[in-house]
Order: structure tokens, then C-alpha cells, then sequence
């Protein structure tokens, strides 16, 4: 982590990285969540994803979520900013049965983690910037075997029990 952030150091003085090598209590996540513009969740289980969630949508932070496993990938935007934009839990149920599939078990392609990571960063950056459409109200999924894109809609549940009292 200290090689990667000299690096982005290097490259623009003026960014500010906070090395975390560490599992983040609910409370630490909450504070680190507040002070942030943007929220990039790259992790890997759905406790995590969930935790991060939550956390965004209390705070009404945007949520840039990006997953990849063997050859299949997904990408979505939740904009908590907005009163109508759906959260993680609106489309992955807080208590909804998932079967929980690890990178490390199952493999995965590693220039997906890439194209996910490079798609993350240009929605962060639109967001930001005010600029384009963002993804917002979608589920993005790349099939990287036949280098097909999917996007389906996604509705804000107002019966979700995380958002829905936002």
C-alpha cells in the first residue's frame, strides 16, 4: 500500500491517501464514509458491500460498486445524493439468501478486475466532475468470454429496509 501511494503521490503532491490495512469497524467505516466525496467499493464479500452500503446511504454519499468473479463482471452506480436512487439493498436484499463465491476459490479473469477498476474510476470522476450520465439506476454486466455489455434498470425498492426511510 505505501508503494501505491507514493506512486499516486508522485503523480499529483496534491492527492491525499490514507493507507487502511485493516478490517474497519462500523463505526471507523462511518467516519471514513463522512469525509468523502465518493465512495469505490472493490471488496470482495457481500458483508463488506453490505457494511459500505449502509454507510453510504446514511451519510448520502454516491456508491460506485464493481465486482468480477471467473469471466463475468458487474458495474453499478447507487447516487444516494438523490431521494430516488436505488442503494445496494435494492437490488442484493440485506437479508436475501446469496451464495457467497471468493475470487480465491473461484478464479477470476485478471484483466476484468482491470476493465471494472478503469469503468469504477470513469463513473468516480463523472460524479465528481458533475459531467455526463452516470450509471445511476443500473446494473452494468460484461460477459468478458464474448465481450458482451448488459444493462438492466434498477428500480429503488420502497420497501428496502436501509434506504427506503432515507
Amino acid at each position: 500500500m505505501q508503494a501505491a501511494q507514493a506512486s499516486l503521490k508522485a503523480l499529483n503532491p496534491e492527492v491525499s491517501v490514507t493507507p487502511l490495512q485493516k478490517r474497519l469497524q462500523e463505526d471507523e467505516l462511518h467516519g471514513l464514509v463522512s469525509s468523502v466525496d465518493v465512495v469505490l467499493d472493490c471488496s470482495d464479500n457481500f458483508a463488506t458491500r453490505k457494511a459500505v452500503n449502509r454507510a453510504c446511504v446514511k451519510h448520502r454519499k454516491p456508491l460506485v460498486s464493481g465486482a468480477a468473479i471467473r469471466f463475468d463482471a458487474q458495474l453499478a452506480v447507487f447516487d444516494l445524493r438523490r431521494g430516488d436512487s436505488p442503494c445496494y439493498a435494492c437490488l442484493f436484499p440485506e437479508d436475501g439468501e446469496v451464495e457467497e463465491v471468493q475470487c480465491s476459490q473461484m478464479g477470476v479473469f485478471a484483466p476484468l478486475t482491470g476493465v471494472i477498476g478503469a469503468m469504477q474510476a470513469m463513473e468516480a470522476i463523472k460524479l465528481l466532475a458533475g459531467i455526463g450520465e452516470s450509471l445511476d439506476k443500473k446494473l452494468v454486466v460484461f460477459d468478458a468470454k464474448t465481450a458482451e455489455w448488459r444493462s438492466v434498470k434498477v428500480a429503488k425498492d420502497l420497501a428496502c429496509p436501509v434506504c427506503s426511510k432515507q
